[in-house]
């Protein structure tokens, strides 16, 4: 980890310690691409051994359920398809509300999509004559054509649903476009909305999650403001949002959502978690101290660790909201200043 957390605590007083299940969103937080983040393969398996429930919620389309828990187990991470939730899955149910199960139906995107869809009792069909709906999903053979014969479709009448919204993903080689993207593209050619989404954020996908895996104290960790912290927003349980994937310090300062925890990447479950405090006007984290500057209008943290600069300024930005507005942060008007790395 190239911005050292502190070690894990003897004594036992660790983050994942406050909670009975966690539910890992995979692409960015413990994997990119098909290697793993740093740590990912230990923290889950320390994390199990400490009694909590553990269940993978992706908004990853592309794969079955047995194909990602075959991956995690590959990769050293113990793993069972029933832990294992996709937005295919959550796509499906949201599906069955508007056409009867045995309809055809048009599939783009990867196998996780034809599955789900063959497994619920629909006639999955890569060819759109005869179908009455379009369901669409990530694949990274899905191509022009695959689009176009979705937009005549759905020009012609048939349900469209979306799989998940994400612009993004992670990659071993960098930002790659995700399915939100390629849904953008069909809605610019047919002029509206899909009919439905499934996937994070949306309450069906975490529904789903903690019937899997139920919890009494659940955290939903992930590295995306816009599906999973949003996603546990609205199923009322806490967040955590990792920097090993999509989301950046720069992100955090603009999000209008706030997560419950911060951390550089999975592995702040196994360490002891310091929280931000108040300190006069201030806001200090470990050995960090955030402070704002009102002349240049800039909030500026010093020492410690970066995450623990990160959480003080943070907790000192929603301190301000109610002050000064939450575009004042969104917009950037107020800037932000870890100092160096």
């Amino acid at each position: 980890m190239n911005h050292s957390d502190p070690q894990p605590d003897a004594s036992g007083n660790v983050l994942c310690d406050q909670f009975d299940a966690i539910y890992f969103d995979l692409d960015g937080v413990l994997y990119r691409g098909l290697n793993e983040v740093e740590g990912a393969v230990e923290t889950v398996k320390e994390i199990s051994q400490r009694g909590c429930g553990v269940a993978y919620v992706t908004n990853n389309a592309s794969r079955t359920p047995d194909e990602v828990a075959a991956h995690l187990v590959e990769l050293g991470i113990p793993a069972k398809p029933s832990q294992v939730v996709t937005s295919s899955q959550v796509a499906v149910e949201i599906l069955q509300k508007h056409v009867p199960v045995g309809e055809r139906v048009f599939v783009v995107g990867g196998v996780g999509v034809e599955e789900a869809l063959r497994d619920a009792g629909y006639v999955p069909s890569r060819d759109s004559r005869d179908c009455v709906a379009v369901v669409q999903g990530f694949g990274p053979e899905v191509s022009w054509r695959d689009l176009a014969q979705a937009s005549y479709l759905i020009q012609g009448g048939a349900i469209w649903i979306a799989t998940n919204l994400d612009s993004t993903f992670p990659t071993a080689s960098g930002i790659a476009p995700g399915n939100g993207s390629l849904v953008e593209a069909v809605r610019n050619a047919v002029g509206r909305d899909p009919d439905g989404v499934g996937g994070k954020p949306d309450r069906a996908m975490m529904d789903r999650t903690m019937a899997a895996v139920p919890g009494e104290r659940p955290l939903l960790v992930g590295d995306r403001y816009d599906t999973d912290i949003a996603g546990g927003i609205a199923a009322g349980i806490p967040t955590m949002l990792v920097l090993s994937g999509v989301t950046q310090a720069t992100d955090v300062w603009r999000s209008n959502l706030r997560a419950d925890y911060l951390c550089e990447s999975v592995q702040g479950l196994v360490l002891t978690y310091r929280e931000a405090s108040v300190n006069d006007e201030d806001y200090v984290c470990g050995g960090a101290r955030a402070t704002f500057a009102a002349v240049n209008m800039c909030v500026r943290a010093r020492g410690g660790t970066r995450m623990e600069r990160l959480r003080a300024a943070d907790s000192l930005k929603w301190s301000m909201v109610n002050q000064v507005g939450l575009e004042a942060f969104t917009e950037g008007q107020i800037i932000l200043d870890l100092g160096v790395s």
